[in-house]
């Protein structure tokens, strides 16, 4: 099991907003996709990727507050 003690906190706490930004571009980025003249799959697909990275956000702020609580 992670022990964030034993860890640099100031170190754990750059990764996870920096992690946090990139997830932020993806969604982003999928969300302006679906404001663009797609396929029905293509819209499909940018939907999921946005769903899914919404999943990622929240496994992060997860592993966050226990981490770091």
């Amino acid at each position: 099991m992670l022990n964030c003690r034993a860890m640099d906190q100031d170190k754990v706490r750059k990764w996870v907003h920096d992690l946090n930004n990139r997830v932020g571009m993806v969604l982003a980025n999928a969300e302006l996709m679906q404001l663009e003249k797609l396929t029905p799959k293509a819209l499909e697909r940018t939907k999921l990727i946005e769903e899914k990275t919404l999943e990622i956000r929240q496994l992060i702020r997860d592993m966050s507050d226990h981490l770091l609580g």
